[in-house]
């Protein structure tokens, strides 16, 4: 079978809810505006779906113009994209880089649905930031608010793999969305990303860098926000990784070469050795 793009989807707000598109433009940090704002807690550290669940309800649109945030019960908040607001130092995980804030009515919408003062930032547009060199070896790719990687691949035969196994166990099937890709691939067999080196589509390579070590983000309903339970015991059975310390769903990949993307392409796999 012939192995392409079955859809494609980029996260403008991290931890918040995905867009999904029929094309978008691959830039060496990953899909355009994908994870370029955030929010942080006052003090700059990050926050996502993993401290608070709510965040799945939170539904951005993004035009020319502005990025929209609607949420259930709140009116929405509209950032002309092209605003500039006080510089600041955030912080994703161990790395440190520079953002614009988005403004104290940003921060009170945002504080207002989850319940506790919150920031939201920008990525700077001279910020800096990599992919860890452990992984990315000399790709030297830059990343912008994602949690390590410019962008995230899975694939639907996994997927079938693991909700057949998660059946056995009495539970419910899950939808692809639980694992927040960028790319979804349709055409493979079950864990045939494990064996990928690159992936070459159109004019477009991307290699992978490293599996992706799945969390608690995995077991909340990216429509409601509610946690459930699944997939992360079947993981744990399926997929758990010694080396990684951590159950594995989905490639991370880095951009050698950047271009546009759109569902129904034809994608040329090229094997590790």
């Amino acid at each position: 079978m012939a192995v392409r793009i079955e859809s494609l989807a980029f996260y403008p707000v991290k931890g918040c809810r995905r867009i999904e598109c029929d094309a978008v433009e691959l830039l060496p940090s990953g899909v355009r505006h994908d994870r370029e704002w955030m929010i942080t807690e006052p003090g700059g550290r990050f926050v996502t779906q993993r401290s608070d669940a709510v965040l799945a309800t939170i539904v951005p649109t993004l035009d020319a113009a502005q990025l929209r945030l609607s949420a259930p019960g709140r009116a929405p908040l509209h950032i002309p994209l092209d605003r500039h607001g006080e510089r600041r130092t955030v912080q994703v995980w161990k790395d440190f880089c520079e953002s614009e804030d988005a403004g104290d009515e940003a921060a009170s919408w945002i504080a207002a649905i989850v319940g506790r003062p919150l920031r939201l930032v920008r990525f700077a547009t001279d910020a800096v930031r990599h992919a860890s060199p452990d992984h990315a070896r000399d790709d030297h790719a830059p990343v912008k608010f994602a949690d390590a990687f410019p962008v995230l691949v899975t694939q639907t035969a996994s997927l079938a793999a693991l909700n057949a196994a998660i059946g056995e166990r009495g539970e419910a099937s899950l939808p692809m969305n639980r694992f927040r890709p960028n790319i979804v691939l349709g055409g493979l067999e079950p864990w045939d990303e494990d064996r990928i080196d690159r992936l070459r589509i159109g004019g477009t390579l991307l290699r992978f860098a490293k599996p992706s070590t799945r969390c608690i983000v995995t077991t909340t309903d990216q429509e409601t926000g509610v946690r459930g339970v699944e997939p992360l015991p079947t993981l744990k059975r399926l997929r758990w990784d010694r080396s990684l310390k951590g159950v594995l769903f989905g490639q991370n990949a880095t951009v050698l070469q950047p271009g546009t993307l759109r569902t129904g392409d034809a994608v040329e796999v090229i094997w590790r050795h």
